[in-house]
């Protein structure tokens, strides 16, 4: 089986794309990955990449092909636009050439934001007469206006790109089960909509003990990952100004993001420097370490209906190392954090709620975080281990080659 796999990033970088290649590598698959030059999510080429070193590569037999981007930067929307639009003409310029050039027998997309990403993916798989299989991690165009995109003809060019994209598409793999009806208000048949979950890196469940900064005594509520605005950080931060007083209950934050600045500027406002810890961005290597300083680990979402249905990726890691979670968020993460019985959640708009729910679990004993933890650890063994994720994948493309092959 030769598999292409398109995905804006890939090792070093840590995204689920790198589970799928290595894996399936090991189940006979000979895997081309053509994905960027690594600069996520610091904004810049990471060291040793650049438009001119370590273009290609092979690690652990997969071969990995980096196509030339202008970095991200900080973020700045002139910055974004021209990283899209470098990353759109490069990805289809390789796709053009592996089309006329290689044959494959299926194509895989990783469907993170730009979902761009996927016109390449068409072109080739129109020429090749091949199935593709498109993970929908980000659902676009509405994940643009969550972002603050307002431009009406912008939104309805991306909306006709997104049916076009559904429509040549073999299968479309869903991250959360709220983007099936998103996808069938498109008109998306049922019978091409498959769930497929993340799951945890195993950076995450199986790190090694490090040394640590210094923690704060007392109650720690954790929150790793990125720090944007999707993270619904002025309710959080709203909730912990809420808990000033309280100088036994700590914040602490591992990560970046576009939203650190605004969240920088109101630790200072609102002197909130005893209580809220900003760390910084961590290997993820570290993260089991630092997780088992925690009591309780947050997720939080903007109340928007994309973020709504969309279960974010931190849920899984909180929960495969056994951590209660607490929720400040709607739709499917809060349904599914109660579902598992690991933690407790308010509604998005709810800072009041939040804060008196904070109060209470600061005051729980530790075996009985510790039994809720246990909770969220033995759902993800049910639902979201990572050989069960990459089985759904591994039968789904045998199944639709094989279906390919005999329509031929």
């Amino acid at each position: 089986m030769r598999c292409l796999l398109l995905t804006n990033h890939f090792y070093p970088e840590s995204f689920r794309c790198n589970d799928i290649a290595f894996e399936l590598v090991k189940r006979g698959y000979e895997i081309t990955v053509i994905t960027a030059i690594p600069d996520y999510p610091q904004g810049k080429f990471y060291k040793g990449y650049s438009l001119f070193k370590k273009r290609r590569e092979i690690i652990n037999n997969v071969k990995i092909i980096r196509v030339p981007i202008i970095p991200r930067g900080k973020g700045k929307a002139i910055q974004m636009i021209l990283n899209y639009i470098s990353g759109l003409f490069f990805f289809t310029f390789y796709a053009l050439y592996h089309a006329f050039v290689y044959k494959y027998d299926c194509i895989f997309v990783h469907n993170t934001s730009p979902a761009f990403i996927c016109l390449p993916a068409v072109l080739i798989k129109n020429i090749q007469k091949i199935p593709l299989d498109i993970w929908i991690l980000d659902m676009w165009p509405q994940s643009l206006v969550a972002g603050g995109v307002k431009n009406v003809y912008l939104y309805k060019l991306i909306d006709k790109m997104m049916d076009y994209i559904y429509r040549n598409s073999t299968i479309l793999h869903i991250s959360s089960l709220g983007f099936r009806e998103l996808l069938r208000q498109r008109k998306v048949p049922d019978d091409k909509i498959r769930y497929l979950p993340n799951w945890s890196d195993e950076a995450i469940t199986e790190g090694k003990d490090v040394i640590l900064p210094i923690l704060p005594d007392g109650f720690i509520i954790m929150f790793a990952g990125n720090i944007g605005e999707a993270q619904n950080m002025e309710n959080v931060m709203n909730t912990a100004l809420l808990l000033k007083e309280y100088t036994n209950i700590h914040w602490v934050f591992l990560g970046n993001g576009r939203k650190l600045k605004w969240v920088e500027t109101f630790v200072k406002e609102h002197h909130l420097e005893n209580t809220v810890h900003l760390l910084g961005r961590f290997p993820i290597q570290t993260m089991s370490s630092f997780f088992k300083k925690a009591d309780v680990m947050l997720v939080s979402l903007t109340d928007n209906l994309v973020f709504n249905l969309t279960l974010p990726a931190k849920v899984q890691a909180y929960m495969s190392c056994s951590k209660p979670i607490m929720g400040i968020l709607n739709g499917e993460g809060q349904e599914i954090i109660k579902d598992a019985n690991c933690g407790w959640c308010v509604n998005a708009n709810e800072p009041e709620k939040a804060a008196e729910l904070f109060l209470e679990i600061s005051a729980m004993p530790k075996e009985q975080l510790e039994k809720i933890g246990n909770n969220g650890y033995n759902y993800y063994l049910t639902n979201f281990q990572k050989d069960t994720c990459i089985n759904t994948i591994d039968n789904t493309l045998k199944q639709t080659v094989q279906e390919g092959n005999e329509r031929n």
